[in-house]
């Protein structure tokens, strides 16, 4: 994809369609397959926007924090702020999809989003540090098993936390084998009650009131300019 393409994203929902103000965030070690979740589980009514700093590097055939990043740091952080930025901008569903290993990090990043008005749930993945470890091992760019292990335990450290943190939470687990239909199902009505709800975040329901009694379609320029909304967004890059 050119990067004026990621630079210029054209957004089409409104006010009214369901989903807006509701972000949930998937969190998991390194292999617990959380994009592979997401993707059998995702609410058929609503299409959150993926948030993954992970997949701006990859566009350039780098691992973040591997070889080379460093060099195309701030090219991604542009590319994806400006994405994110249009999307909070139209207050589009996101299932925020990275590194949950560091709880000031995950609870920075709800702070941003509640402070626009979004509503926040997490899907937790369960998995064993040997299925983590094996297929991280099998993708195309192999992860160092010491990092994945450490990963690991920092982010089952960090489970009981943002349990008591997120009011709105489900766990999956995703062992070979256990990914069934029923666990599927359930996974899937977690979500779609969730996106399709009424927004609970006080500041979205109101501006959500203001938008529809002036048929404003995007928060810029009323609500909040387009520059400001990219300045609080800075706040979610900062790696």
């Amino acid at each position: 994809m050119r990067l004026e393409n990621l630079l210029n994203l054209t957004v089409n929902e409104g006010i009214e369609d369901k989903g807006i103000f509701k972000a949930c965030f998937l969190s998991g070690s390194s292999g617990s397959g959380k994009s592979y979740v997401l993707s059998k589980i995702k609410s058929g009514s609503v299409e959150p926007r993926i948030v993954n700093t992970d997949k701006a590097f990859s566009l350039f055939g780098a691992e973040k924090w591997g070889e080379g990043w460093i060099e195309i740091k701030d090219t991604v952080k542009k590319i994806s702020k400006n994405q994110l930025s249009l999307y909070i901008n139209s207050m589009l569903p996101l299932a925020v999809d990275g590194t949950s290993s560091s709880t000031s990090l995950i609870l920075r990043r709800v702070g941003i989003l509640e402070s626009f008005g979004y509503d926040a749930s997490m899907i937790f993945i369960n998995t064993s540090l040997e299925t983590a470890m094996l297929r991280a091992s099998k993708r195309e760019r192999p992860v160092d098993p010491e990092f994945i292990e450490k990963a690991y335990i920092e982010v089952e450290k960090a489970k009981s936390f943002y349990k008591s943190k997120f009011r709105i939470w489900i766990e999956v687990d995703n062992d070979e084998g256990q990914l069934t239909d029923k666990v599927i199902l359930r996974s899937f009505k977690f979500m779609s009650s969730f996106y399709s709800s009424p927004v609970k975040n006080p500041i979205g329901t109101e501006i959500i009131n203001k938008m529809k009694e002036n048929g404003w379609k995007y928060l810029s320029p009323h609500i909040k300019d387009i520059e400001n909304i990219k300045k609080i967004v800075d706040g979610w890059y900062n790696f």
